[in-house]
């Protein structure tokens, strides 16, 4: 794989196709930081460069692959930090994962940076995680992210067998939450709850409800013969009133 060096404004990404986030996750304080920024750019190259809240934290460090946080990173794969995140094609039941994610028919090329995008591309190893760039206007928010806490949460089983694609699904706050006071909880329309809005995303959703905004949470992807953390794939949109 070759990797281009380039300034940060030699980098144009006018023509990108979709755009990662990573967050790294103080192990010490828990808290969460925007550190980069992946784009996907048309002629199946993708770039890298370090985002200016990323030295925000001072315990966090530059990757062995981006040793320069002022520069921007051009390759003509998936760099290896992130295509070591996504499934081998040679697990067993990887069609079924796909299937899952509700990527079974994408392009060959465009399957590596929706599994990231879908899932996480968390390991056991660190603490960063991969998110998709919410779609943001100044009025509306618009993000995809999979249910996160369905194992720890009794009679969530019970709540997840009575939801289908398409499900409407509710958000509240649970501000008495000792670990994170800006946990936001997911469940039913019935009040049935089974899981929680992910740590990366939660603090967002939370300053929208608190001001007030319009939320819409609908379960997308209902995979009842899933893995806990792959069960529900939940679409988000908040708008101002």
């Amino acid at each position: 794989m070759a990797t281009q060096a380039l300034d940060r404004d030699q980098l144009d990404l006018t023509a990108s196709r979709k755009t990662l986030i990573l967050i790294w996750q103080n192990p010490a304080s828990r808290l969460f930081v925007k550190v980069g920024q992946l784009d996907a750019l048309p002629g199946g190259r993708f770039a890298f460069q370090y985002l200016s809240g990323a030295w925000s934290d001072s315990e966090f460090v530059p990757l062995l692959e981006y040793p320069d946080r002022d520069t921007a990173y051009l390759s003509d794969e998936v760099p290896a930090f992130f295509a070591n995140r996504v499934l081998s094609v040679d697990r067993p039941n990887y069609d079924r994962y796909l299937s899952w994610l509700g990527i079974e028919g994408l392009n060959p090329e465009d399957v590596p940076f929706e599994v990231l995008a879908r899932t996480g591309g968390g390991r056991a190893t660190d603490t960063f995680h991969v998110v998709e760039l919410p779609v943001t206007h100044s009025n509306r928010l618009v993000s995809r992210f999979f249910v996160s806490g369905i194992r720890y949460f009794a009679g969530a089983d019970q709540a997840v067998a009575t939801l289908r694609n398409g499900a409407s699904l509710r958000l509240e706050l649970e501000e008495d939450n000792e670990v994170n006071p800006k946990a936001v909880l997911v469940s039913t329309v019935d009040g049935l709850r089974f899981g929680y809005v992910p740590d990366w995303l939660c603090a967002d959703v939370h300053t929208r409800i608190k001001d007030g905004w319009s939320i819409i949470a609908v379960a997308e992807r209902v995979n009842h013969d899933a893995p806990a953390h792959v069960r529900i794939l939940c679409r988000l949109e908040a708008s101002r009133r």
